[in-house]
């Protein structure tokens, strides 16, 4: 609740600075209201119809804010697949709740958490079938947190829900819908700490979305379809840390891509209303000549959000890789996919950075000519506002205390600043000390060298004389690159 509130406050000064010559501003802050009312009411909810209807309730307005233009095709048909898919978590969550009423006669959610221990082997019989409740129930609860999380399979609607305005983008993408099917999980934790499979279905599943969100974001062009994927990639990784019984990282982690990415969304509003609303990159370039404070502040979070060293999601993204020490055939695919996706994390983020406010294109020539003969203080720049740079730097200012202060209390359990060696790590089926040997900050300034490397290719093998491809010298790097990576983390481990 403290997430959604304070990026919401934020939020809203945002809103009125950028629409305040758009005509319909107050519709826009009345359905963000009403947005963040609904997803109060669901994670303050202490039974389950209470729940319900707080679910409901951030479908129905998160199919409003999408719509917000109304009069656009695309935007129509985004905002309908989104809620096609919202009911079908709905669909899920409504018959979980009447299996918990048929067999607990009770609504109170904390009754539920206290009691389900007891039918471990309860079973529920659906004419010559028996199935065991806790899976079935678990089923039911997964499947609803995929579909709201966006997870792999399920995560069609996220990229399309782009079509809201920035505000309600930065709402949806950093502390309210996406965030909604983690919250679900780690209410009823208790439930998939003791189901058998939810475990294994949920960590698989998360780490292939953390792959697959970070691969199809390395091929974008459209600069919020890149923010979109990175949401998806992260909620990937943070249904795998919130089923390593790890809650307090996995608030962490929620923290640290929502006050971030929310930020984020709103620099990248400022950079959209400046080049006259294009929102791919090939069209910019350039830009921190004209936007250097929003190149600053999109430089910090995606620092954080990337996991660089120095950053606070460095700490956030890495610690993954310590906890993945299993041998198994399960937890190497997990550590491939989640490794990957760290990989693509960086390569994203600063192709998004550097395509936006440094490469050199033909972009549109009146941005240019515009901005340089006209002061940018006019009605046409909604990012000269001094409103909207207030609220983004506040925002950015809270962030940083908020979450330098929950490490803190995270690092006050350590005695030193990367002291793992005593650290009780459980999950479901396992307990056992992790022995770090540092192998955090290993992983961490890793992430320089791989920076090196990708700039090194770009500027290398990407482009010749005649600003063409040249794959083979590309591919040759690559597969140095790719050895070298895995030589380094044989090392580290």
């Amino acid at each position: 609740m403290f997430l959604t509130v304070s990026i919401a406050l934020f939020v809203y000064i945002f809103a009125f600075s950028y629409f305040r010559y758009e005509p319909l501003v107050e519709r826009l802050l009345l359905f963000l209201c009403l947005f963040v009312l609904s997803m109060v009411f669901l994670v303050t909810s202490g039974n389950f119809i209470m729940l319900f209807l707080g679910w409901e309730l951030i479908g129905l307005t998160s199919f409003f804010l999408i719509n917000f233009w109304v009069t656009r095709v695309s935007t129509l048909k985004a905002a309908f697949k989104a809620f096609v898919f919202n009911k079908l978590s709905d669909f899920f969550l409504f018959f979980f709740i009447l299996l918990v009423f048929n067999v607990f006669y009770d609504l109170d959610i904390l009754v539920f958490n206290s009691e389900i221990v007891k039918y471990s082997s309860y079973k529920i019989y659906f004419g010559i079938f028996e199935i065991n409740l806790v899976e079935f129930l678990s089923f039911l609860l997964v499947g609803c947190a995929f579909i709201k999380s966006a997870q792999f399979g399920f995560h069609l609607w996220l990229p399309d829900s782009m079509e809201a305005p920035v505000p309600a983008s930065a709402l949806i993408h950093s502390a309210t819908l996406v965030s909604a099917g983690i919250f679900l999980l780690l209410r009823f934790h208790v439930l998939v700490e003791i189901s058998t499979y939810c475990f294994y279905l949920v960590t698989l599943v998360g780490s292939l979305t953390a792959f697959y969100g970070g691969l199809v974001s390395s091929f974008q062009s459209d600069i919020k379809r890149i923010l979109a994927y990175s949401t998806i990639s992260h909620c990937g990784f943070l249904m795998v840390i919130s089923m390593m019984s790890s809650l307090e990282f996995t608030i962490f982690y929620l923290y640290v891509h929502g006050f971030f990415k929310a930020t984020v969304f709103l620099s990248v509003g400022n950079v959209l209303r400046f080049s006259k609303n294009y929102q791919d990159f090939r069209r910019m370039g350039f830009f921190y000549k004209y936007l250097p404070f929003d190149c600053f502040l999109s430089f910090l979070c995606l620092a954080n959000l990337a996991g660089l060293p120095f950053s606070l999601g460095f700490f956030m993204k890495h610690f993954f890789f310590i906890l993945q020490s299993s041998f198994s055939y399960f937890y190497f695919v997990v550590y491939l996919n989640l490794f990957f996706g760290a990989l693509c994390g960086l390569f994203y983020s600063y192709r998004l950075f550097y395509n936006v406010f440094f490469d050199f294109k033909k972009a549109k020539k009146a941005v240019y000519i515009q901005s340089n003969n006209k002061n940018l203080n006019s009605e046409f720049y909604a990012n000269s506002a001094l409103a909207g740079n207030l609220a983004i730097i506040f925002l950015f200012v809270v962030s940083y205390l908020v979450v330098v202060y929950y490490y803190y209390i995270l690092l006050s359990l350590f005695n030193s600043f990367s002291d793992f060696d005593n650290f009780l790590e459980s999950t479901t089926f396992l307990y056992k000390n992790v022995n770090s040997s540092n192998k955090l900050f290993n992983f961490g300034f890793l992430n320089w060298i791989v920076i090196f490397f990708i700039i090194t290719i770009i500027f290398s093998s990407w482009r010749d004389k005649d600003n063409n491809l040249t794959f083979f010298s590309f591919f040759e790097y690559f597969i140095f690159f790719i050895f070298f990576y895995f030589f380094y983390v044989l090392l580290s481990m």
